[in-house]
């Protein structure tokens, strides 16, 4: 269970706890308007908030409301103000409120990649969702990269977020997911299928599914399709050294374990290649890579990992093209 933010000072929830146990409004709202340092709160004073009564907590939104409607108060005041007001409006929501929280999670999905240890995103998230909002996919592209960060409050929404399928901003993503309302409910299925974590190799489990998927749609047709997604994913992925999103490389590994199990054709070894040879690349996606072109119908890789033997200069990747070849 995922009780406080690592980051959280134990004091501070203890002393907040026991404001919020004797209903003392007035004096825990300036406690926690008037935090000089890390403004944001975490997940253990967030759980004491919530424990209030309702009635307690209505009274304790009034006053957040009122800090930031003051004409005095800052941008940082206001902000403040309305992102505890996530932690306690459970169940008596306005819709301006939740319009000030969408508000704030574009910005910060425009702008952020991951939030680090701070936890006002996931804590407006959850108060929109729980109003019955829904948030659009670049906010949820930026909980799920956080919570495979290691932030645990982003983590607790994941089974929430189940659209998109793949977390917009990379060329190929993009591609993927504008073509596969078209393409039908089978491709979603397979697309669905390779977004899960995967060890270091397909198992013959992982084979015999994603084939019996293939065989719902048709190899050649799967071919064809794929082949391209995979193209434009050697190209790099958004961010800003062309790396790859933590949550999406999952599905990149798994398009490039799907072609062994496809019909053979030329091009399918040179978009290996690319996929194994083109900087920046996490070693997971240039393995698979690797293991593909060696797993390859005939042995119609090995023209390509000796190219790559010849011109890989990445240690692990080299490692793993030369093991292959001595197969």
């Amino acid at each position: 269970m995922y009780d406080v933010s690592p980051w959280e000072d134990e004091a501070r929830i203890a002393a907040i706890g026991r404001l919020a146990d004797e209903g003392d409004v007035g004096r825990l709202v300036d406690v926690l308007m008037l935090r000089a340092q890390d403004w944001h709160e975490g997940y253990g004073v967030a759980s004491r908030l919530r424990a209030m009564p309702e009635e307690p907590r209505r009274a304790l939104a009034d006053r957040l409301v009122g800090h930031h409607n003051s004409p005095g108060g800052g941008p940082d005041q206001r902000e403040r103000a309305v992102v505890l007001l996530a932690l306690v409006a459970d169940g008596f929501v306005e819709e301006a409120w939740c319009d000030y929280w969408v508000r704030m999670l574009e910005d910060r999905a425009r702008h952020w990649y991951s939030t680090g240890t701070s936890d006002e995103v996931p804590a407006v998230a959850e108060a929109v969702l729980n109003a019955g909002r829904g948030l659009s996919w670049e906010v949820v592209g930026l909980l799920r990269r956080s919570a495979g960060q290691g932030l645990g409050w982003a983590g607790l929404l994941l089974d929430r977020l189940a659209e998109p399928l793949l977390n917009p901003g990379e060329p190929w993503a993009d591609r993927i997911l504008a073509e596969l309302p078209v393409l039908g409910e089978r491709w979603r299925d397979l697309v669905a299928y390779l977004v899960a974590p995967k060890a270091g190799r397909p198992t013959r489990r992982w084979e015999r599914e994603a084939a019996g998927r293939i065989d719902g749609i048709g190899a050649e047709a799967v071919r064809r399709r794929v082949t391209p997604w995979l193209a434009t994913a050697a190209q790099g992925g958004g961010q800003c050294d062309g790396g790859y999103d933590s949550y999406n490389v999952h599905v990149i590994i798994g398009l490039a374990w799907l072609m062994p199990l496809l019909p053979p054709h030329a091009e399918t070894a040179r978009v290996l290649g690319a996929l194994v040879e083109h900087a920046p690349v996490k070693a997971g996606v240039a393995g698979a890579g690797v293991h593909a072109l060696a797993r390859l119908e005939g042995g119609a890789g090995r023209v390509e990992l000796a190219r790559l033997a010849g011109c890989v200069d990445h240690k692990v990747t080299l490692k793993q093209v030369r093991r292959a070849l001595e197969v």
